[in-house]
C-alpha cells in the first residue's frame, strides 16, 4: 500500500483558529487563519479566511505556520465575507488519500 506525502489531517486538526501565511508568486504574503478541520484523517476539508489581497483564483498555494510548512496546498476561493475587512476571503482544500486496494498505484 503506498504512503501518502504532504501533510496529512493531524498536521491541520489542532491549528484550526492558527495563523498561517499565503505565499504569493509576486514575492508578497496574504494572512489566512485556518477556521475549520472536518472529516476523518483519510479525507477531510480546510476552510481559511484570508486577507483582502488574496488572490480570487484556484491554484497552488504555498502555506507556513509556526511549526508547519512550507506546504504546497490547492485553494479554491469559495465564498467573499463582505462584513469582515481584515478577512473578506475565505477559501476550501479537499484532501484524499484512502488507500487503494492491491497496493500499487
Amino acid at each position: 500500500m503506498s504512503t501518502p506525502s504532504g501533510p496529512s489531517y493531524a498536521d491541520f486538526a489542532d491549528r484550526v483558529d492558527t495563523d498561517f501565511v499565503m505565499q504569493l508568486p509576486d514575492g508578497n504574503q496574504v494572512p489566512l487563519v485556518l477556521t475549520e478541520c472536518s472529516g476523518e484523517p483519510h479525507s477531510y476539508s480546510l476552510l481559511f479566511k484570508a486577507g483582502s489581497r488574496g488572490p480570487r483564483e484556484q491554484g497552488l498555494y504555498r502555506l507556513s505556520a509556526d511549526g508547519f510548512g512550507p506546504e504546497v496546498v490547492f485553494l479554491v476561493p469559495v465564498a467573499l465575507r463582505p462584513h469582515d475587512s481584515d478577512f473578506p476571503l475565505e477559501y476550501q482544500a479537499i484532501f484524499s488519500s484512502i488507500p487503494v486496494p492491491g497496493g500499487s498505484t
